[in-house]
């Protein structure tokens, strides 16, 4: 975790202040974001002619197309900035149903961003993460446990509950759910991304704990996906597979979690792309890292 902000760290990165975020709505599993961005790479190295927007509809609804030139098609169609395009994968996405849908709504929030990007000439931030979120607000999944994995008793259930809501509503968050266990709570919430998620944990800890050492320092924080019991337990316990799983998962989420339009979407034709495009480099272990050494993963 970090004390800043995922807005100052996206500033720091990109050397210039945005006010203007939009986080989109929908969450995708970071595994589909990873395949999408390396085939737009793909595309981007050789495409030598653009086909029209007529032509990659066509291939879309197509029977004899394959999948995979399906989905070269809406990312053609996604780069384009073009209104014509963004309705067609509109159209696409409410109506499919198949290994596609994810694929179609990707399309659809980069689609989405180039048109406005054309129609304002405006420099924004557009943020998609596993779990999605709502305005300038992402959603994360995080738990919280007892120490020594004791029952929480109504008192303590009641007592997390209010502090964890009071802490959301006082940083302008929401709470979506909270669900309890015997000896854990997981909670979905939105948070705004100009609010460090850590300082919000740091709170809540620091309120309950005035009323017994009976929660864990240990938090289990995410804005990748949604985890079932049996992989919190697991995390709990500190299980090697699990946390590495949930390492390399964060990782690809780092590299995925913006994309910023400075540039007319024309230029993406223009230019050649390759796979160090998405090296990892421009991204320091200090900057996911807790400054005051916590146990929050």
């Amino acid at each position: 975790m970090t004390n800043k902000s995922l807005k100052q760290f996206l500033e720091r990165k990109l050397r210039k202040s945005f006010s203007d975020f939009l986080v989109f709505e929908e969450g995708i599993d970071v595994s589909v974001q990873i395949e999408f961005e390396k085939m737009t790479l793909k595309f981007l190295n050789k495409a030598d002619e653009q086909k029209t927007v007529e032509e990659s509809e066509a291939i879309l609804y197509d029977t004899e197309s394959s999948i995979e030139d399906k989905k070269f098609a809406l990312i053609e169609l996604s780069l384009t900035g073009d209104v014509k395009a963004y309705r067609v994968i509109e159209k696409f996405k409410n109506n499919c149903k198949n290994e596609l849908s994810k694929w179609a709504i990707l399309a659809f929030q980069r689609s989405r961003a180039n048109v406005e990007h054309v129609l304002s000439d405006d420099s924004k931030i557009y943020i998609s993460s596993g779990l999605g979120g709502s305005g300038n607000s992402l959603r994360y999944f995080f738990v919280m446990s007892s120490n020594n994995k004791k029952n929480f008793t109504d008192f303590q259930k009641d007592l997390l509950k209010k502090e964890i809501e009071f802490a959301l509503q006082n940083n302008k968050g929401v709470t979506e759910k909270i669900t309890f266990y015997d000896y854990f709570v997981s909670i979905v919430c939105l948070v705004p991304i100009q609010i460090s998620l850590d300082s919000i944990l740091k709170s809540i800890l620091n309120e309950v704990k005035n009323f017994g050492n009976f929660i864990s320092d240990e938090v289990i924080a995410t804005n990748t996906e949604i985890f079932s019991e049996e992989k919190i337990i697991k995390l709990i316990n500190h299980d090697p597979e699990i946390e590495e799983e949930i390492k390399l998962s964060e990782e690809n989420a780092a590299a995925l979690d913006f994309f910023n339009l400075n540039e007319d979407v024309s230029d993406f034709f223009d230019e050649d792309f390759d796979d160090d495009d998405f090296d990892d480099e421009d991204f320091d272990d200090d900057d996911f890292e807790d400054d005051d050494d916590d146990d929050f993963f």
